[in-house]
This record gives C-alpha cells, sequence and structure tokens, in this order.
C-alpha cells in the first residue's frame, strides 16, 4: 500500500500564543507594505483568512473585514492552530522517499486506524521561579500532563498546581491557576471544488470567491487548538497590599485580593536575587519591596504537545511546542531579531550561508534588516531608556573634548556629547516642551534615511569601520557594561533574555559585516530591484526557518 503512513509531524512545530481575557481569538493577519506614506514604520497589517470554531467543534473558514483586537477592556488572545500531517510510502523504503500528506480521516481508515486512537499529551509548565531561586518545588503545571483523544473534541482546561510532594507547595491544592485549554476539531468533508464552501466565506467588504478558487484552508486535515490564559498574576496575602510603585505617586496593589492566596512560606517570596540572574526586576515585585521578590506569578506558559498512534506494529509520535507570551502591542512592527532568526542561528554553517548568497539578495536582506530595526525603533522612547541604563563612560569610550553645540544631558554618559562613539558632525538639541523627546526624535531620523539601501552604502563608503564599531558583536559585553548599564553600541540600552546587552544572532552578524566589508572594497553588487518588497523577503525567511524545523 503506498499510502501507508510511516511518520507523523506537526505543523507548525512551533507556535506562539498570546494571553488575553476575551473569550473571543483574535483572527490572522499578515504583514504587506504599508500603504500610508505617514506611518512612522514600513508595514502594515491585514486581515487574513481565518477559522472560527462553531459551537459543534467544526470549523468555518472565513476573512474578516477588520481586526478587532479587544472586546471592552478584554484583549483577544492569539489561539494557534496545529495541523496534524503524515509521511506516507513504503516503511520499508528509504526515508527520503516518503511524501507528506495531511492526516485525514481517509488516510486513517485506510491504515485501520480510528479516530480514537489518535493520542494527545500536553505538558504545560512555568518554571519561572523555580529557575531564580534553584527550587524545582517552585515550579508549577499541569501534573500529569492532560491527555485526550481525538474523537473527543471538548477543550480540555489546563489547570496548573506544585509538583506532587513539593514540601511547601506555592499553590494551594484547592486552588488551581488556569493555564488555559487544548481542543481536538472535528474533521470534517473537503467542500467540493467551486463551492462557496471550497473558497471560503468571503470578506463582508468585496466579492464573493469565484468558482474554481482553490480552497482557502483544508476542513478534512486533523488540527487541534491552544488557548492560552487570560493574563493574571498571583500572589501571596502581602501582595494585595498596596505598594509603591516606581514613577508613581499612587500605591498600587500588585495583586488582586481574589490572587493572593499562594503560600508565603513555600519560599519565593522574600527572596533576593543571587548569581547571574540580574538585574532585580527579573524577580517579580522585586522593585517594589528593596531588591526582593513580593512572591508574584503570571499564567504563562510552555507547553509540550506530543501527538501518538499506532499503525499496525509502529508506534508513531510527533511534538510540537507553544511558548505563552504577552500580548502584542505593536503588531504592525517587525522585530529585528525574531523566532526565524534565532532558528536560522542554529540550522548551519554561517560562512556556508555568507558565500551561497548573491549579492543582490545580500543587498535585500541588509535592507530588510534595517527596515526591522527602524520599525523596532519606533516604538521606543530612547530618552527614558537613555536615562535609566546609559553606562558611565571611561577611557578610551570618550572624546577629547565634547560635541560643540550638543545639548544632551549627562554628557559622559552613553550617547552623551563626550561620547567616542557620537557622529561628531551630528548634534542633539535639549528637550523643550514642543519636542520632548529629542533623542528619540534624532534617532528615528537617522535610522530612516538609512532605509534606502543607496543611502546605507554611501555611508558605510564615507564612514569605513563605523558600522562594525557600532553594531555590537553577538553577546558582545564590553568591561562596564551589566544588566542595567550598556553603551550606545547597537542596539543601545536594550536587554536579551539574559538581561545582559541586547545582541543580534550569529548568522545577523556574520551576513552584515561581510556585506560591510565588500561595500568599503567596492565588490558589492547592485542595489535591490524596488519591486522585490519586505513581504517576499520575510516569507522567504520564514518559510526556510520552518522547513528546516520540520523532519
Amino acid at each position: 500500500m503506498s499510502n501507508q503512513i510511516c511518520g507523523l509531524f506537526i505543523d507548525p512545530p512551533i507556535a506562539i500564543a498570546r494571553l488575553g481575557g476575551s473569550s473571543s481569538a483574535l483572527e490572522a493577519y499578515r504583514w504587506v507594505d504599508s500603504p500610508d506614506p505617514r506611518a512612522s514604520g514600513q508595514t502594515a497589517i491585514e486581515a487574513d483568512w481565518s477559522l472560527r470554531v462553531r459551537p459543534d467543534a467544526t470549523l468555518e473558514p472565513y476573512r474578516p473585514a477588520e481586526l478587532t483586537f479587544r472586546d471592552g477592556a478584554l484583549i483577544r488572545p492569539v489561539c494557534p492552530f496545529f495541523e496534524l500531517h503524515a509521511l506516507i510510502g513504503d516503511p520499508k523504503a528509504d526515508r527520503g522517499t516518503w511524501t507528506g500528506a495531511p492526516l485525514t480521516l481517509e488516510l486513517l481508515a485506510e491504515n485501520g486506524v480510528a479516530l480514537a486512537d489518535v493520542g494527545l499529551t500536553i505538558d504545560a509548565q512555568n518554571r519561572k521561579a523555580s529557575r531564580r531561586t534553584g527550587n524545582p518545588d517552585h515550579q508549577f503545571g499541569t501534573f500529569p500532563p492532560v491527555a485526550l483523544s481525538a474523537d473527543a473534541t471538548t477543550p480540555a482546561s489546563l489547570v496548573a498546581t506544585s509538583p506532587p510532594g513539593a514540601k511547601k507547595p506555592m499553590i494551594p491544592p484547592d486552588r488551581p491557576i488556569p493555564l488555559g485549554s487544548i481542543q481536538f476539531l472535528k474533521s470534517t468533508p473537503q467542500p467540493p471544488p467551486g463551492s462557496a464552501e471550497w473558497a471560503g466565506t468571503p470578506p463582508t467588504a468585496g466579492p464573493p470567491a469565484a468558482a474554481g478558487t482553490p480552497p482557502r484552508v483544508r476542513l478534512d486535515v486533523l488540527r487541534f487548538r491552544f488557548t492560552p490564559a487570560a493574563g493574571l498574576v498571583y500572589g501571596p496575602p502581602d501582595a494585595a497590599t498596596p505598594h509603591k510603585v516606581p514613577w508613581f505617586t499612587d500605591r498600587i496593589a500588585p495583586v488582586d485580593a481574589s490572587r493572593a492566596f499562594l503560600n508565603a512560606a513555600a519560599g519565593w517570596a522574600d527572596v533576593a536575587p543571587t548569581g547571574p540572574l540580574t538585574p532585580n526586576d527579573t524577580y517579580d515585585g522585586a522593585d517594589l519591596r528593596g531588591s526582593v521578590s513580593l512572591g508574584v506569578i503570571d499564567d504563562t506558559c510552555e507547553a509540550t504537545v506530543t501527538v501518538a498512534l499506532r499503525v499496525g506494529r509502529r508506534a508513531l509520535s510527533a511534538h510540537c511546542n507553544v511558548f505563552v507570551a504577552p500580548p502584542d502591542f505593536g503588531p504592525d512592527r517587525r522585530p529585528f531579531l525574531s523566532l526565524a532568526d534565532e532558528l536560522n542561528d542554529r540550522a548551519g554553517d554561517n560562512a556556508t550561508r555568507t558565500a551561497a548568497m548573491s549579492a543582490q539578495d545580500r543587498d535585500a536582506w541588509v535592507q530588510d534588516l534595517f527596515s526591522r530595526v527602524y520599525e523596532t525603533l519606533s516604538m521606543m522612547n530612547v530618552d527614558v531608556w537613555r536615562g535609566q541604563r546609559a553606562a558611565t563612560l571611561a577611557g578610551n569610550q570618550l572624546r577629547r573634548s565634547k560635541i560643540e553645540g550638543d545639548a544632551i544631558r549627562n554628557e559622559r554618559n552613553a550617547l552623551g556629547g563626550f561620547d567616542a562613539l557620537r557622529d561628531p558632525g551630528l548634534t542633539v538639541p535639549r528637550s523643550t516642551p514642543t519636542e520632548p523627546l529629542p533623542i528619540t526624535k534624532h534617532a528615528r531620523m537617522r535610522h530612516q534615511s538609512l532605509l534606502d539601501i543607496d543611502e546605507l552604502r554611501n555611508t558605510v563608503v564615507e564612514h569605513p569601520g563605523r558600522l562594525r564599531q557600532l553594531i555590537r558583536g553577538p553577546f558582545e559585553l564590553e568591561g562596564n557594561e551589566d544588566g542595567d548599564n550598556s553603551t550606545m553600541r547597537m542596539p543601545p540600552f536594550m536587554r536579551n533574555s539574559n538581561a545582559f546587552p541586547l545582541s543580534i544572532a550569529a548568522w545577523q552578524y556574520d551576513l552584515l559585516v561581510s556585506w560591510v566589508a565588500d561595500v568599503e572594497a567596492g565588490r558589492n553588487g547592485p542595489p535591490t530591484p524596488a519591486e522585490d518588497s519586505f513581504t517576499g523577503r520575510s516569507e522567504k525567511r520564514r518559510q526556510q526557518a520552518l522547513a528546516r524545523a520540520r523532519p
């Protein structure tokens, strides 16, 4: 039988879910070139084809006319769907001869597998407090993992408790914390070609899909959906007491009294930061209580999902991971360091990747990177971050004389008038009521000028060595830098997940440095064609990263 199921995989293998208190999920959207010349960034978002879960667990594809991010005060969560796919072929043949196919009821029946034989387990855990204290009793999650089968389409709740056998459980046994839910959806027959159902519900604004339009989504493939928690915080009773909050005049209770039920004696409250896990504000509530933890936790988690079935004597399984994060308050701004970039950094040899790129592709990549840098910067208040995290400079970090006419305060701190990394030909005025954020305005203006690849190339040629001096190498750290202080090396005043100054990925750095070296030596190729939009480049990079993550 040529359609024998030889393997399984889940698409996507990694997904980001985002917290939200609304009962309605956020619809899908995609990045497009911004049609508004007044937009501060280079991207816009538009609604894409989405799936609506009906009460009977069947799915309806549709495309909304507009996106709704919140319902009143409640933010809509991002609830990713996962599709099950099979690798089919001859199990005795080479794996390279197997082909991918959606896992459907028809394919299961051909292989003698019942829907009830497709099992799923999910292990959802929050280990933040445990990692900071080194105590495994401070993690919480699903003990044991939640299990369900594909024929059970009622949402299964993910309820978090302290680990069994914990000496001092942080979460009382009768007060578990919800981490969301997971649901298998019903597979339905694929609509006949040319029907309205085949193309999906059309947008409320616009014509229906034409007859013969390819299906917007496969309805017959098996899939499940992960729904994250609401985005709530929990703590011991003291967390419901009003505390003085930095930069606010009023005292604020960090946790609502209804969720202040954690065991204060469990060992997470009143813990002071130690070792490499600084700065203090990575300990929830530490900035409110003199650098000791308030004992607060949230309902984010990381979940590992395993799908398994048996075909004859062969036991097959596949895995995927879900990372639950806060809402994205700037969805129309792309990060310069994305999950795809992190996957690329671990997926191959940088030298081989650089050598394989044409000059035109590398130009396109560099232009895309600087566009994403600008879009990230467009959301930042550089004046505030500089005031909080600018390192005090010394030695060769200082120029001999101050930049004439520069009005930035604390002039011997990073980005000040004595900073040797500053361009002496560019000054920043002082803050005024009409222009309260002069550093932010200056940074945006400079990065906006570098969005054009020809202008960027000219800057590199006119100032040889400067770009390599400004861009921080992967995980590079200077002597006066730590989790609270950094120089103006790019990206300035931002922190990595390890709390040290943020840097781009190694493969990004290597590609950028090689591009700069070629431009300085006059070896770079022609500019990127204008019709090559960043949307195509981002999609290509995303597909490459996902392809490496699949079997």
